[in-house]
């Protein structure tokens, strides 16, 4: 990752900046193979680019190849240098850049390898220039989370990439750049974070990609050793082209020992030790690499809103300490606080309430906060917190109602029975809320007028069937946990309940009550027959 990050997060332990971490060789090498920069092919006038160069792990190889092809094919090797371009924005890693690429060049036998070197690194923020065109973009761009991008530079951003859009990280907008930098043939293999590929902010880049070009390949390396340290980037190799959509080969290994299993497989389409699936990448849908799961999101099966139900989510405070706790009751008028649902009191599908309270700042449920005079205990309260409360961003942003939540409350969601759902989890016990508590921000909650439908659908979405879909549209934490996020629930394929046969619902709602996942994976199977 380049220096962009390492500006950001400062400095770490083992004495690199946060952001600065290394691409292993055999990755650089598995990723310039499989784009067609290889020496036994003529490369002298293949124009490459590396937007984020950092300290060299492509630039080197990149520089040892081209000569390595000259003497194959006999060109002018300088002069052939003029077409490779590595740009790094932070001058104290391009000064590194530039000392490891006089050193390859020297001992290629270039004269005057540090001028050389010099003229190959720029000193740039690649976005916010205009190279180009070049037949290979390649690297690891640099992964940096929305909120710590500077406003300055996400107006920028935003202004100049159509894909940078909701809480886009920077590798979004690297990913767009070095598309329209491609040439007519052109070909783009980045290693990084393939979160985009099924969250909201990358729905734009997936269209933008699904139009204009076909991904040929995508390598999950989430569970590999894919850098010289670890980190939770969840990275991915992808190999995209400017030529028409066709199916995307699509593996995922745990070691990176497997990268030649993965070439054999991708160029001759036969390995013993590795098979390649095939799928579909050309929509701005969340991709799915499972042809059977395809299949069950592209069915004429119905999704959970288009059968009655609402789902939503709980409220976020912007500061639980203050508007939310067990000791409310004894500060606060009463007529004011709503018992609160949190994830810690759902226990194995059951509701364990521990007796929180969430303090509702807004006047009977409306847009209007309500008036402190008219509260005395609440102002004085409120007070007591003032500077807390006026530190979120909300408040900051409306100061005259510095005291509103972040979102707002409505208490008649307390009495409508619902189902809660946590947000990160691997396949889990749903709970059933009959109508006593107000959900947390980091609960989804579904709302249904029949009792009965809410016991049959937390049925549906605790079997092995729906949860594979959820797998396939979420993006996968660390630990193989699922975001059971409104956008992916929204997502999924279930029967339509009213056709399923009476005693079938009777019996998803015994299993439900039961939290009996064996007996609910069986009843799934037999009314998707």
């Amino acid at each position: 990752m380049n220096s962009k990050a390492a500006q950001i997060y400062g400095q770490r332990a083992n004495g690199r900046q946060h952001g600065v971490v290394l691409t292993r060789n055999k990755v650089v090498t598995f990723m310039l193979d499989m784009s067609g920069y290889i020496p036994d092919k003529n490369l002298a006038e293949i124009r490459v680019l590396d937007p984020a160069a950092g300290e060299g792990a492509f630039a080197l190889e990149c520089v040892k190849r081209l000569h390595n092809s000259s003497v194959a094919f006999e060109f002018d090797f300088v002069k052939s240098l003029q077409n490779l371009t590595f740009v790094e924005q932070d001058k104290r890693i391009r000064d590194k850049l530039i000392s490891n690429l006089s050193g390859t060049l020297k001992h290629s036998g270039v004269a005057n390898s540090e001028q050389v070197a010099r003229s190959l690194a720029l000193f740039e923020d690649y976005l916010l220039t205009n190279l180009g065109p070049f037949d290979l973009v390649v690297g690891n761009p640099p992964y940096i989370r929305h909120e710590l991008i500077s406003e300055e530079k996400k107006s920028l951003y935003r202004a100049k990439f159509r894909t940078f859009r909701h809480r886009s990280d920077l590798y979004v907008a690297f990913l767009e750049s070095g598309l329209r930098s491609l040439s007519v043939r052109g070909i783009l293999c980045f290693i990084c974070s393939d979160r985009w590929m099924r969250n909201k902010y990358g729905q734009a880049l997936r269209r933008l990609i699904g139009n204009e070009y076909n991904v040929r390949l995508i390598l999950n390396l989430n569970d590999a050793d894919a850098f010289d340290e670890r980190v939770s980037g969840y990275p991915s190799i992808i190999l995209i082209a400017r030529e028409p959509a066709k199916k995307t080969k699509y593996g995922q290994i745990t070691n990176i020992s497997q990268l030649k299993d993965v070439a054999a497989a991708y160029q001759t389409g036969r390995s013993r030790a590795f098979k390649l699936v095939e799928s579909a990448t050309n929509t701005e849908d969340p991709w799915v690499f499972d042809d059977a799961l395809f299949a069950v999101l592209n069915s004429n099966l119905l999704t959970i809103e288009q059968q009655g139900f609402r789902i939503g989510i709980g409220v976020a405070t912007g500061c639980d300490r203050v508007f939310i706790g067990p000791k409310l009751k004894d500060v606060v008028e009463s007529e004011l606080l709503l018992p609160v649902v949190t994830t810690k009191d759902i226990v194995n599908g059951s509701i364990r309430w521990q007796g929180e309270y969430l303090l509702n700042p807004f006047d009977d449920g409306n847009t209007q906060l309500v008036d402190l005079t008219e509260y005395p205990r609440l102002n004085a309260y409120l007070l007591s917190n003032e500077q807390a409360i006026k530190r979120r961003h909300v408040a900051k942003k409306n100061p005259v109602n510095w005291y509103r939540t972040i979102d707002r409350i409505y208490p008649d969601l307390v009495n409508q029975p619902k189902l809660l759902i946590a947000d990160i989890r691997k396949r889990q016990l749903i709970a059933l809320d009959k109508g006593n508590y107000y959900p947390h921000h980091n609960i989804y909650y579904i709302t249904h007028k029949k009792v009965e439908y809410l016991k049959i659908l937390g049925s549906l979405l605790m079997s092995s069937f729906v949860f594979k879909q959820l797998k396939g549209v979420s993006v996968t934490m660390r630990g193989g946990y699922s975001r059971w996020q409104s956008q992916n629930l929204r997502k999924l394929k279930i029967p339509l309940i009213d056709s399923i046969q009476a005693i079938k619902k009777h019996q998803l709602v015994a299993s439900f009550e039961a939290k009996d996942l064996k007996t609910i994976d069986g009843l799934v199977s037999d009314i998707l027959r």
